[in-house]
């Protein structure tokens, strides 16, 4: 597949995506961002959406849960509003995937088989040189509560194809793309289904090796 093939498809499984969860019914929607306001949106966080990301927010902008949480449920809306959402809450939310990694080298997490070198004994010097490493990896873009896309690397390329759920050091392969997502996350939650991995050109570097 080509790269420009590769940003179709990308984006075709995002518009895919939008109409399920239309049609699902389990978030309010609002209209897609036009091309201004990607604009604006990535050059004020410092961003870039992939094709595929960028295909389904343009198709429908999801803000909120269709219905109050249940019980047990966090209050928290799980849909970064990035039309009028708070700018200091999305910053937050972009850095969630860093931080959690970083909480948990400070409580004794480290790559194994010598990727980030030994570990300091101190966990100051442990959490700076995982912050120095981590400065050097793909940037996640929130979708919906813990899950991310990676980050676009220009509108010719077309990585963030798989959804990755991430918490802190642990990281579950969510959807090889966004239409697959939202099957998984909205069709058939808590299923004991098998799930297939992503193509191994579809990998997310170092967050997919989390994953497994």
């Amino acid at each position: 597949m080509t790269g420009d093939e590769a940003v179709r498809d990308g984006v075709r499984a995002g518009e895919r995506a939008a109409r399920r969860l239309a049609e699902l019914g389990v978030c309010v929607l609002e209209p897609g961002l036009s091309d201004a306001e990607f604009d604006r949106i990535e050059a004020e966080y410092g961003i870039v959406f992939a094709p595929g990301h960028r295909g389904f927010l343009a198709a429908g902008l999801p803000v909120g849960r269709a219905a109050p949480p249940e019980e047990g449920e966090s209050p928290r809306n799980p849909w970064p509003d990035w039309r009028d959402g708070d700018p200091d809450v999305i910053r937050e939310r972009l850095g969630w995937p860093v931080e959690g990694m970083l909480f948990s080298v400070e409580h004794g997490c480290w790559l194994p088989g010598g990727r980030w070198g030994q570990r300091p004994a101190d966990p100051a010097e442990a959490v700076a040189a995982a912050r120095a490493a981590l400065a050097t990896v793909p940037r996640l873009i929130p979708l919906y509560g813990h899950r991310y896309l990676a980050a676009g690397a220009g509108k010719a390329v077309a990585p963030g194809r798989v959804v990755l759920s991430v918490v802190g050091a642990d990281a579950i392969h969510y959807g090889r793309d966004l239409a697959e997502w939202v099957e998984r996350e909205f069709e058939d939650p808590g299923s004991d289904r098998a799930w297939p991995e992503p193509a191994a050109g579809d990998r997310v570097p170092f967050w997919s090796d989390l994953a497994g």
